[in-house]
């Protein structure tokens, strides 16, 4: 954590780091990234975090400032009947493309991929790429209509589950599989080559990972 910049506390962390804690995590477990010494209910007030839901379900979430960059980040952390059971972020200021290129400089970082789903809403402005089939990357196009040819990540999400384990119930990636639709990498190309923004999300994804690309059947190509 660092000083407040623009009324938001600053957590000194990257997208890329947060993506791989996601990766590897399944959630983030360190409260003390956020200068939190647990992730239970009465410290996350005492820290300014605000409460939304009830006794059995309900989120605690507040915003920051990711350093070195223009990205705004809310943490939400779930809890149910009391307990913390997961959390997730939403992003702003983060162009999903750059994210995918610069965490696959890495080829270590890279390798923890090892399967990817593209999911679009029918107006395509906003759609999932579900990794690992637990973690689901959700993007967007700005209300701006200068930026609408490129998508920007608005959230990153995973199954996992505290203590009830997790990664079975498929609460976030069901919830993309329901609310949009799947389309392979290669048919968004030719469906979709006069829509920049999904053109090139297809080939940042074919640029960068193409041992993860599922083909038709579900299988990695190989």
């Amino acid at each position: 954590m660092r000083r407040h910049i623009d009324g938001l506390p600053v957590l000194s962390a990257s997208v890329n780091q947060l993506l791989r804690i996601f990766l590897t995590k399944k959630y983030i477990s360190t409260p003390g990234l956020f200068g939190l010494c647990d992730f239970s209910a009465n410290e996350l007030l005492k820290n300014s975090y605000q409460m939304t839901g009830d006794d059995f379900y309900c989120l605690y979430e507040k915003n920051y400032r990711l350093a070195g960059s223009d990205s705004n980040l809310n943490l939400k952390n779930y809890f149910s009947q009391g307990e913390f059971i997961s959390n997730g972020v939403d992003l702003t200021g983060a162009r999903i493309c750059t994210v995918l290129s610069r965490f696959c400089s890495s080829k270590i970082d890279s390798s923890l991929i090892y399967s990817i789903e593209l999911f679009l809403d029918e107006s395509l402005d906003f759609g999932s790429l579900v990794i690992n089939d637990f973690l689901e990357l959700r993007f967007g196009k700005t209300i701006r209509p200068k930026h609408k040819k490129k998508f920007h990540l608005t959230g990153i999400s995973t199954d996992y589950e505290l203590p009830l384990g997790s990664a079975e119930r498929k609460i976030n990636t069901r919830g993309a599989r329901v609310m949009k639709k799947k389309i392979s990498f290669c048919h968004a190309l030719l469906k979709f080559a006069e829509e920049p923004a999904v053109k090139n999300l297809v080939m940042c994804v074919r640029e960068n990972l193409p041992h993860a690309i599922l083909d038709e059947a579900g299988e990695v190509k190989r």
